[in-house]
């Protein structure tokens, strides 16, 4: 189990790593070629194995990973811990929020779907209007990286909000202009510190 300098949450604990997916931005995929690491996506046993935290944490399943591509006897594995350790909340985070659709998941377990576009937004919404999973387990939406103003269809849990990091040539850099209409939503809401920002600065998590 390591200790994040992802700020939303405590511990990152990756199970699993690897994605089919070739996002420009993603840093996991960066990492595990900076390792010399395969990052198709595999089942590493000694991180499953690592132990969990002594004081009650979040801990974010998934940050080398895309649970879409997660095999069933993996996920067995990852829940069963979770429900092992109540003390804790365990944050999952998906570009396919149709992987939680038939899963079971303990009370600790938060559902998390990334979005990045308009166009996902609308996928999401229309994803839970024939979810049976979204009303049991808190809710979350990580835009990050948020690459153009996005509209909100449906109010979540929690909304982390944040920018593209690194170098990258294309990288898309938000305007304060979207990111305003999330200030006046009556949900806790993350602004990460990468965002351009002048203030007031919002850093609030679910109770």
């Amino acid at each position: 189990m390591h200790r994040t300098k992802i700020d939303w949450a405590d511990f990152t604990w990756n199970p699993v790593w690897g994605c089919l997916n070739s996002c420009p931005y993603c840093y996991a995929r960066a990492t595990a070629n900076r390792w010399g690491i395969s990052f198709e996506p595999h089942w590493r046993e000694r991180n499953f194995n690592r132990v969990m935290p002594k004081e009650p944490s979040r801990i974010f399943v998934n940050s080398m990973s895309e649970i879409a591509y997660w095999q069933p006897e993996w996920w067995t594995r990852v829940v069963e811990r979770a429900q092992e350790n109540p003390q804790h909340k365990f944050l999952f985070l998906t570009k396919y929020p149709k992987v939680y659709e038939g899963r079971l998941f303990p009370d600790n377990c938060w559902l998390g779907v990334t979005i990045t576009r308009q166009t996902e937004m609308a996928n999401f919404a229309d994803s839970l209007f024939t979810s049976t999973w979204e009303d049991k387990h808190l809710l979350f939406l990580s835009i990050e990286p948020m690459l153009e103003p996005i509209k909100l269809y449906v109010t979540p849990d929690w909304i982390i909000l944040g920018a593209e990091t690194g170098n990258r040539r294309e990288r898309v850099v938000p305007q304060p202009k979207w990111i305003e209409p999330f200030l006046s939503l009556p949900v806790p809401l993350y602004m990460k510190n990468n965002l351009p920002w002048s203030g007031p600065w919002r850093k609030e998590f679910p109770a």
